[in-house]
């Protein structure tokens, strides 16, 4: 064991019901002991000062905000077992991890470097994502807060500086570690910016083997940290950006923990994802996937994340699948722990088959006044009344208010407001919210050259806020614009599919490039996009905020999310980064846009606030719309009979999935495939995923997806076992055999785990559980089909969310195996048939509607009849509408209420 010293006189023999085994080392805190729990368990014991107990007060303090740490979640950080006082000595009972600390390892190793410096920084960060979303400040992260486990690093300490009062010990003794402070923290304040500046600090150690701002007298540190810029040579190119940010004087520019997974995810020396996770869901999301963001190139989300999808029916280059991708750790990170807004959609049991005509009209659908579900298909509390203000809370950070560099649903949703692109989702509930009409452009685009050319003519009329005619000039240069490096949270969609110069890298830096291959402007109505190959769905592309027009002569580059033109019913009052201000736009004209009908005066966007705060403003009316309600306040909101009148729990287009490898025997015979089908208890399944208000799939999609589905045969709502042995013996194992089943060490994966294990057995089917960690899930073991072959996992949970309802977006790279990556990350792990890519290249080019309706249905079926791919539980969140919210429905496209219909009462 890492450092255990034998006990020295004086030392306790017991704290509580502990037995105090050896002595791990001292600080300005207190003593942390080894010690046993009453079952065995191995426990860190930290045995505080007694002057931090010196009176009730200190003491009612410390247990509380100790109290608050427990509930950080348990990935990348040390349990927190137990809090309590003895001979009135407060004491913290944690998880004990057996390695040393960072501070050791760089005394003894030297500076970490390479691969395993990222993988330190991700997930450390994930531990910063966690802590904060637990309401938490750690307020002393440093790195010797930092423990090298077996299994991954761990912080650990969390929550427990605020329990001792920072700003209150420092004329006794500072609490903090004065090298890795931010500089408010001198002045008695902290917030989650805080730990990311000391974050910064404790990877710039790790990198060089220094401080950030050196070491010496507290007096000297103090005047570095406040006054002068860190030092950051020997800090790797990749990271050294990040750092900076992370490390600058004033909290309110330093990047948000989800952020740095983000952009850490985007610098990483590894090979990134192929992939972004587009809008990230995840488990839960429930525990899925993750929200890291960089740019998105066309995917959907695994597990909750995104991924990017090939075009059309050429391959990327990888090359170019680095420039915007992110990772599902982000994704899953930020569900899990944050409670980010969900991939929401529309209930629906029944197939539906949108109608391709594009229709107009008002965006007040009838519906029923309210009630339960009142807001899932149609519009709860309708209403025509303009005035007053729209308030949203949001658990997530604010991406950008720049169209060109956004990806996430909380941005999509809020665009609409200030923003017109080419196309756009219909804003309507129901199966109606699911079709393209045209926004910007007088009709949907008008194909040619088999597919590959798209001309779209803009409306009459259309201006800014400033007076100023739209022009198709403009949307040009937005498209342009959105494809340099600057703006990296936007989708890479128009990268992959417009016939660019080689090596063209944004308006910006190829200015001077000649782009008329990709996109010409004949006149300033008109605007044709030219691209390298044919490609359908075009319209489903035009509806990006990438078309949403910017004048060349206004565009402030990196600074433009602060000085937006507007070209919708509303304009940016005032950008912040925790707050937006939206009031009308006086140089809008109705008469060109058939689409809006704005209500509210004013919306008023808060960012960053915590998912407990954000529920209880929901439920008292101070808010009007915000993020799902976290499953330990479900009871209490559907308990309610006030609260669950204003609730809605739709169906989403996120499914849980169980892919089987055909790659690794028996697995590798039809049959037994279908067996492990036939025996999953759904039922059962459905309770452990939380999704037993809605019924248990019978189809890979969802039937909130735009298209008719395609039943899988094999699926049984209790699981059929017979029908099971008879597949067993038709595949030469009638009395079964063995596989293993690989998981996210996540809660709802865990429970389905072993209900897998279960149904399987019932059959006659042994499952070997395997549990992975969360933050290494995609790129090491579920989302590499080599380890999987090597490691002969036969079984993989999954989980997948498209960008938007529609089956392409959801097949094409879950499906394709063209887009299966044997080395490194990869959505699709299990779909390895010909016949299906044959048919993705047929529907991907069919301009006809129905036709290509009718070939995405053929794909999925096919998946069906290879039995590779099955689903396990269709997701639903719960959402809860404010008091004085009006018009309320639940977009089927953009994960939350629609933004664009709401109103307030009076």
């Amino acid at each position: 064991m890492q450092g255990v010293r034998p006990l020295r006189p004086g030392d306790p023999a017991s704290v509580g019901s502990y037995e105090v085994t050896g002595f791990l080392g001292e600080g300005g805190q207190g003593s942390v002991y080894l010690g046993v729990s009453p079952s065995g368990e191995q426990v860190a014991i930290k045995l505080l000062h007694a002057r931090f107990a010196e009176d009730e007060q200190a003491v009612r303090r410390f247990r509380r905000e100790a109290e608050a740490a427990r509930r950080v979640a348990e990935f990348c950080t040390a349990r927190v077992l137990e809090v309590g006082t003895v001979r009135d000595q407060p004491f913290i009972v944690g998880e004990y991890v057996d390695g040393p600390s960072l501070q050791d390892h760089v005394a003894k190793e030297g500076p970490v470097r390479g691969a395993s410096l990222m993988r330190l920084a991700i997930t450390t960060a994930t531990a910063l994502v966690a802590i904060h979303g637990a309401g938490v400040v750690h307020r002393d992260f440093k790195p010797n807060n930092v423990l090298l486990g077996p299994d991954g690093p761990r912080v650990i300490d969390f929550g427990i500086a605020r329990a001792l009062d920072l700003s209150q010990s420092m004329t006794t003794g500072i609490v903090g570690t004065p090298a890795f402070m931010a500089p408010e923290q001198f002045l008695g304040e902290a917030s989650p910016a805080s730990d990311v500046f000391a974050w910064a600090g404790t990877m710039v150690f790790a990198a060089t083997g220094r401080p950030a701002f050196g070491q010496g007298a507290l007096p000297v540190v103090m005047h570095r940290i406040l006054n002068l810029d860190p030092d950051l040579s020997g800090v790797p190119g990749e990271l050294a950006p990040l750092l900076w940010a992370s490390l600058a004087k004033d909290h309110r520019y330093r990047p948000t923990a989800e952020q740095l997974i983000r952009d850490l995810i985007r610098a990483g020396t590894a090979p990134p994802p192929r992939v972004p996770p587009s809008r990230s869901v995840g488990d839960v999301h429930g525990d899925s996937g993750a929200r890291p963001g960089a740019a998105h190139p066309p995917g959907g989300r695994p597990g909750g994340a995104g991924t990017p999808v090939p075009f059309p029916v050429a391959t990327i280059p990888p090359a170019k699948r680095l420039r915007k991708v992110l990772i599902p750790i982000g994704a899953a990170v930020t569900t899990l722990t944050v409670g980010v807004t969900i991939w929401l959609v529309l209930q629906g049991n029944s197939p539906f088959v949108p109608d391709p005509k594009p229709t107009a009209g008002p965006t007040v659908a009838p519906g029923a006044a309210g009630g339960f579900g009142a807001a899932v298909a149609s519009v709860a509390s309708p209403s025509t009344k303009q005035g007053g203000t729209l308030r949203v809370v949001s658990t997530t950070s604010l991406e950008s208010t720049d169209p060109g560099d956004m990806y996430m649903p909380d941005s999509l949703n809020l665009v609409r407001l200030y923003g017109r692109s080419l196309t756009m989702f219909k804003p309507v509930p129901g199966a109606g919210g699911t079709q393209v009409v045209p926004d910007l452009a007088d009709s949907l685009g008008v194909a040619s050259d088999g597919g590959k050319t798209w001309t779209y003519k803009l409306r009459q009329g259309v201006k800014y806020q400033d007076g100023t005619a739209v022009t198709s000039k403009d949307v040009k240069h937005a498209v342009l614009r959105s494809m340099d490096a600057g703006l990296s949270n936007g989708s890479s969609y128009f990268d992959f599919l417009l016939d660019l110069p080689a090596g063209y890298q944004g308006a910006y830096k190829s200015s001077t490039v000649n782009t008329d291959s990709a996109i010409t402007t004949p006149d300033d109505r008109t605007i044709v996009f030219h691209l390298k190959s044919p490609y359908a769905a075009f319209d489903q592309i035009a509806q990006l905020p990438e078309t949403v027009p910017v004048p060349a002569a206004k565009d402030t580059r990196d600074k433009y999310g602060s000085d937006v033109v507007s070209s919708g019913p509303y304009k940016l009052e005032s950008v912040t980064g925790k707050k937006v201000v939206l009031v009308r736009n006086t140089g809008w004209d109705a008469a060109t846009d058939p689409n809006r009908r704005p209500l509210p005066d004013r919306y008023e966007v808060e960012y960053e606030v915590s998912s407990a705060e954000a529920t209880q403003r929901l439920k008292a009316g101070t808010a009007d719309a915000g993020p799902g309600v976290l499953p330990e306040e479900a009871a209490g909101v559907l308990g309610d009979p006030a609260l669950k009148e204003r609730a809605d729990a739709p169906l989403t287009t996120t499914v849980r999935m169980l892919a089987i490898n055909p790659q690794v025997p028996p697995f590798d015979n039809a049959d037994c495939r279908r067996a492990v089908i036939q025996a999953l208890d759904l039922n059962a399944l459905r309770t452990a995923y939380g999704t037993e208000q809605h019924p248990a799939p019978t189809s890979l999609l969802p039937p909130t997806i735009a298209g008719r589905r395609a039943p899988d045969p094999n699926l049984r709502a209790g699981g059929d076992p017979a029908a099971a042995r008879k597949s067993l013996q038709a595949c030469g194992h009638p009395t079964g055999f063995s596989g293993v089943y690989l998981y996210r060490d996540l809660p709802a994966e865990v429970r389905a785990a072993e209900i897998v294990r279960s149904s399987l057995h019932e059959a006659g089917i042994e499952v070997k559980l395997e549990r992975v960690p969360l933050v290494d899930f995609h790129r090491k073991y579920g989302g590499s089909p080599s380890y999987l072959k090597t490691n002969k996992v036969g079984l993989i949970a999954k989980s997948w969310a498209p960008d938007w309802p529609d089956p392409e977006a959801f097949l094409s790279l879950l499906v394709d195996s063209r887009e299966i990556a044997e080395q490194e990350y990869s959505v699709n792990v299990s779909v390895r048939d010909p016949r299906i890519d044959t048919l993705i290249d047929q529907a991907k080019t069919e301009l006809d509607p129905a036709r290509r309706a009718a070939g995405w249905t053929a794909v999925e079926a096919a998946v069906a009849e290879d039995a590779v791919l099955v689903p396990l539980a269709w997701q639903s969140p719960l959402l809860l509408r404010g008091r004085n919210a009006a018009n309320v429905h639940v977009s089927p496209v953009f994960g939350a209420y629609d933004l664009l219909t709401m109103g307030v009462r009076p």
